[in-house]
């Protein structure tokens, strides 16, 4: 921006005819660099209450930047909002147009904006979380940052004081001029000297302006660097509050409740690295579920749909009679019926047991501690599925023998703290099959599982009595329940497995990705 030379006036023709004169009244003027509706506003503030992480950063950090709070409030508008949209340049205060709005544009412009928003657009604890993580790097960088802004921490402040100065300067000389009676010379000298100060100060404004501009393209390599850093940050924050809430989060309950909820949830994660490591998989895991009940149809007693194409009328979707309603799209109907392309509901066989209750056992050895994580996470996205259906869920850690525990979920009987103890119980220790099994048909005797299925987890061997053998052998026969072996063998390809004679499906890591895996057990039992 150049200087403004408004020379020396000495008639009043000089001032009407000058720059000063005809510049745009002096209007309100806002720290505010995006705008926001009543609501907007209500959601930030229910947020920023009682928040005394920010609350001691503010406090840090207000005396050096008076904008700051704006600076704060507005990185959240620009990733929460839908549609965001800025205020005019000439409504922002001084230090909003020279500093936060540099900062907002570095924002919006960055490489992690879009990816940042899709995650944050709408939904205001990710949003909150990931503008106060931005707005505390910043804080840590605000002295080089203000410096970098004119080559003095209080230049800024400098020329917030001279532009309030000049507007009320400026004010003050249109109160003249529009009081001031036509051919009425007798003020025209205190007129012309009140010009004269208002010019004087707009020039002064002009350069410390230009010497802050000078300072922030001189230092633009160091500033966008720190932005950038600090919008990394914002980025993986709001990453890791999405994770935990797709991993832990509640369906149900009002806007007051699940925020209420989610905040819990992040609070508990993060005291917690063992919950931090089982949100890595979990989150993911439960949107596989998430699809697998979208593609999948539940249908009279003990059957499921998906879709396929074909030609079978009893079993072609309402969509795919749409052409029949106007002569001009039957031939499209047509041609779809005799090439087998109509959407119809595909029958697959009958769901007995894999619509019934969950037990899952799971290894809990010293040597299964790399695999925790994944297996707390197969675990609690069947224990979601089973609630999901009404259904029971039961995982029985085991370690070596008589070291187990059980924890036994039903519909309604449970609460989040029990779910976080489950994910971080582990036993440790050696490895027995036989007192897991004897758990586990226990809870089908005497706890209402009669109708479970297991799913049984390990990377080792364990030799079984054959007395044991022959029992079980006997009560697979009469109950008709399936065992769906995992073996956690990617150290130890093709090993034996004691149980495999009793497995009606055996999964090896050493053949199959754990994501693949996963996906398998979740999605026959969602």
């Amino acid at each position: 921006m150049s200087k403004r030379h408004f020379g020396r006036f000495r008639t009043i023709g000089d001032l009407l005819g000058s720059e000063l004169f005809a510049r745009t009244p002096t209007v309100e003027t806002t720290d505010r660099v995006f705008k926001s509706t009543r609501l907007e506003d209500k959601i930030y503030g229910e947020m920023r209450d009682g928040d005394t992480l920010m609350d001691g950063i503010a406090a840090q950090c207000e005396p050096k930047l008076s904008t700051f709070g704006a600076l704060s409030r507005d990185v959240f508008q620009s990733v929460y909002s839908l549609n965001a949209r800025r205020n005019d340049e000439e409504s922002l205060s001084a230090t909003a147009k020279e500093f936060n709005s540099h900062i907002l544009d570095a924002v919006v412009n960055g490489d992690d904006y879009g990816a940042m928003k899709s995650i944050c657009e709408g939904r205001q604890l990710p949003a909150y979380e990931a503008a106060s993580e931005f707005v505390e790097h910043i804080s840590e960088n605000l002295d080089g940052l203000l410096k970098s802004a004119g080559g003095d921490k209080n230049m800024l402040g400098t020329l917030e004081k001279l532009k309030q100065q000049e507007s009320e300067l400026q004010s003050k000389l249109e109160d003249m001029l529009n009081s001031r009676a036509e051919n009425d010379t007798s003020k025209d000298a205190e007129i012309l000297q009140a010009a004269n100060k208002a010019a004087s100060k707009s020039e002064q404004v002009s350069a410390v302006s230009e010497l802050i501009q000078n300072s922030s393209t001189q230092d633009r390599k160091a500033v966008a660097e720190i932005i950038q850093q600090a919008a990394a940050a914002a980025m993986e924050k709001a990453e890791d509050v999405d994770l935990a809430l797709k991993a832990w989060g509640q369906d149900s309950g009002d806007d007051s409740t699940k925020l209420e909820l989610d905040r819990n949830i992040i609070s508990r994660v993060r005291q917690s690295e063992t919950l931090k490591e089982v949100t890595k998989y979990l989150g993911r895991f439960k949107e596989i579920a998430a699809n697998a009940r979208k593609n999948g149809y539940a249908y009279g007693r003990g059957e499921k749909y998906t879709i396929e194409y074909g030609r079978n009328l009893n079993r072609v979707l309402t969509s795919g009679f749409a052409p029949l309603a106007t002569p001009e799209t039957i031939p499209l109907f047509l041609r779809k019926y005799q090439t087998g392309r109509l959407p119809q509901y595909k029958r697959r066989e009958a769901i007995t047991k894999g619509s019934g209750d969950i037990i899952m056992c799971l290894d809990e050895s010293g040597s299964t501690r790399s695999d925790a994580a994944w297996g707390k996470a197969v675990a609690l996205t069947l224990l979601d599925a089973a609630m999901r259906g009404g259904r029971n869920f039961a995982l029985i850690h085991f370690a070596g023998p008589d070291n187990f525990k059980t924890d036994v979920f039903k519909p309604g009987e449970y609460s989040a703290e029990d779910v976080y103890a489950t994910a971080e119980t582990f036993l440790n220790g050696g490895t027995d099959f036989e007192t897991p099994i004897k758990e586990a048909l226990m809870l089908m005797d005497y706890e209402g599982f009669e109708n479970a299925d297991i799913v049984f987890t390990t990377d080792g061997e364990c030799s079984l009595p054959e007395e044991f053998t022959n029992a079980l052998a006997a009560k697979k026969a009469a109950l008709k329940f399936t065992i769906t072996g995992v073996l956690l063998d990617m150290e130890s390809p093709g090993m034996e497995f004691s149980l495999e004679s009793f497995c009606d499906t055996i999964l090896r890591t050493s053949e199959i990705t754990q994501e693949n895996i996963a996906k398998a057990i979740i999605t026959a039992r969602v």
